[in-house]
């Protein structure tokens, strides 16, 4: 029996050891005579048992026996040894886990060795109880045939979920869940199919739901997911569309397939209710509303939410058709020699002629042109029309010079796409433009979700002659390792970094070391944001090549950039 005894009187220890010699059992003693010991002998071996001294030098016995318990998942059998006689100080050390108490008086070999054999078994039917109640507490919480929380932890979530968001100041959802035509297969296969096919369903959802939020089976075919800190709701709509993707795979039951779709009631709090009953209740109606509109499909409860979720349909169906239509228009900003302030070039930015809405900024319209996929068809357009402009303004006498160039903003999905260098040499040269005057910018977040054949498509365009740029330079964590890599020939600093200028000394050395390594890089710089005197004056102190930003003008259609600058 390997026992551990921790005591910091030296001559109480011996006696205690010789006590135990004297037993007849073979005992494995290692001995401790200060707490920290104690604990850190506690820790690397396993003991039968400890027999503990409860006045120690740093601390009490009891303090130890708290620190076995917060440092173990599982406290080994302790008895506590003390020289005081206190029935309130053994109950209170038994309370807080010790096995047994014996007053140092009382000590002797036959009272120890039965001390140590009912603590030990004490300490067995301890970890028996301690095993059962969790296994009990499992059973309470889990659903039985899927493994996920059942409807008792989802109400116990549910009444602390609201109180904390409101806390918070945050947003929640509740998404319920309810399988279409369940009883079908119970009644064209059996209940056993049904079972294997929730057992599926199950694993499916919890492929889509992130490691924060809560999954429930709450009886039957029904589940619910709490979506907690909800950051914009129009992640509810996406998440729904994850599930109804995760659905669109036939389930395979008795080696027949059955397409099985599910209908979804979304509601957010607080937006549509104020406590747990009333979110459930509109989750729940919103669930029915689905069933009701033909199934395999979500609705929302919340007004707002709809709303914004209308928007947002409404707005994938008119970018669809404005790319047919070609609503789209070019605005352009000017770019001007850093210590001349004369115009060089210009950028041309995309904006979305609504023919009702009027004027809609990328912001709004470029992350849901990236999400259906027409990224690459607008970036066609931006490209040719740019490049169409930059020839109409080359062939003018009154033009803008032979250096003026235009640059064009390239996303990863086009630079990704086959065929993008022969795209790009073909506009070229259909419109007679030289190569050096356009310059393509890649930001470095671009570069990051690159494919490895991204090099040899950079490579391919700077030996052609065109000008690349990277644009938003010194935000990203792969500033220096992207010029070592690709071969840029512009760094457009950040609107960041100029408009801190004034407000701490740092804007200015950050500034002052990103022009010093493109000068030692051989790499031209432009600095964006540049909206007041004061920062266009650092930039000609710090000596950078071109500035851009509103001090000089704001995104402009054509025919205004002509009248400005022509």
């Amino acid at each position: 029996m390997n026992l551990l005894l921790i005591d910091d009187d030296m001559v109480d220890r011996a006696n205690t050891v010789r006590t135990l010699n004297r037993s007849g059992y073979r005992l494995n003693i290692t001995e401790a005579e200060t707490a920290e010991d104690g604990l850190g002998q506690y820790k690397k071996a396993t003991y039968d048992i400890v027999l503990l001294d409860y006045q120690l030098p740093t601390m009490t016995g009891l303090d130890l026996l708290k620190l076995f318990h917060s440092n173990s998942q599982e406290c080994h059998a302790v008895v506590m040894i003390s020289n005081y006689d206190d029935e309130d100080l053994a109950i209170s050390c038994i309370e807080n886990g010790a096995q047994d108490f014996i007053p140092k008086s009382e000590l002797s070999s036959s009272r120890l060795i039965r001390a140590i054999m009912h603590a030990k078994e004490r300490y067995k039917i301890d970890q028996q109880l301690r095993r059962s109640h969790e296994q009990l507490k499992v059973m309470a919480e889990r659903d039985a045939l899927t493994g996920l929380s059942n409807r008792y932890v989802f109400e116990e979530a549910m009444t602390t979920a609201i109180p904390r968001a409101e806390r918070q100041g945050v947003r929640l959802a509740l998404l319920m869940l309810d399988l279409d035509c369940f009883k079908v297969v119970n009644d064209t296969l059996g209940h056993a199919a049904g079972d294997r096919l929730l057992v599926e369903v199950a694993k499916r959802l919890s492929s889509q739901v992130r490691g924060g939020d809560l999954l429930c089976r709450l009886g039957g075919d029904e589940f619910a997911i709490l979506v907690d800190n909800l950051v914009d709701p129009i992640m509810m709509r996406q998440f729904s569309q994850r599930i109804f993707s995760a659905f669109s795979t036939p389930f395979i039951l008795e080696e027949i397939e059955f397409s099985i779709s599910a209908s979804i009631g979304i509601a957010i709090y607080p937006d549509c209710a104020q406590d747990a009953m009333q979110l459930m209740k509109c989750a729940d109606v919103a669930m029915y509303r689905s069933k009701e509109k033909g199934r395999n499909r979500a609705s929302y409860y919340s007004q707002s939410l709809h709303e914004e979720v209308s928007r947002r349909i409404e707005l994938e169906r008119e970018l669809r058709r404005a790319a047919v239509e070609n609503e789209f228009v070019l605005y352009y900003q000017p770019q001007v020699d850093c210590m001349s302030e004369k115009l060089v070039g210009a950028e041309a930015l995309i904006r979305w002629q609504h023919p009702e809405k009027g004027l809609i900024s990328p912001v709004e319209f470029i992350p849901i042109a990236e999400e259906i996929g027409l990224i690459p068809k607008i970036g066609d357009w931006v490209l040719e029309t740019a490049c169409a402009q930059l020839q109409r303004w080359n062939k003018n006498t009154a033009g803008y010079g032979d250096n003026f160039s235009i640059s064009v903003n390239i996303s990863a999905l086009e630079l990704n796409q086959q065929g993008f260098f022969a795209k790009v040499e073909r506009v070229i040269e259909q419109y007679e433009i030289s190569p050096q005057l356009l310059e393509l910018e890649i930001t470095e977040s671009t570069l990051i979700n690159s494919t490895p054949e991204t090099a040899q498509i950079l490579k391919a365009l700077s030996d052609y002659g065109i000008t690349l740029s990277l644009d938003d330079f010194g935000t990203g964590y792969s500033s220096l390792s992207q010029l070592q890599v690709y071969p840029f020939e512009v760094l457009k600093v950040d609107r960041s970094f100029v408009q801190s200028i004034e407000d701490n000394d740092d804007g200015a050395l950050f500034l002052e070391a990103i022009n010093a390594l493109a000068r030692v890089l051989g790499i031209k710089t432009v600095v964006e944001g540049v909206e007041r005197e004061t920062q266009k004056m650092w930039c000609q102190k710090l000596g950078f090549d071109r500035m851009q930003g509103y001090y000089f003008a704001k995104p402009m259609p054509t025919a205004m950039f002509e009248k400005q600058f022509l």
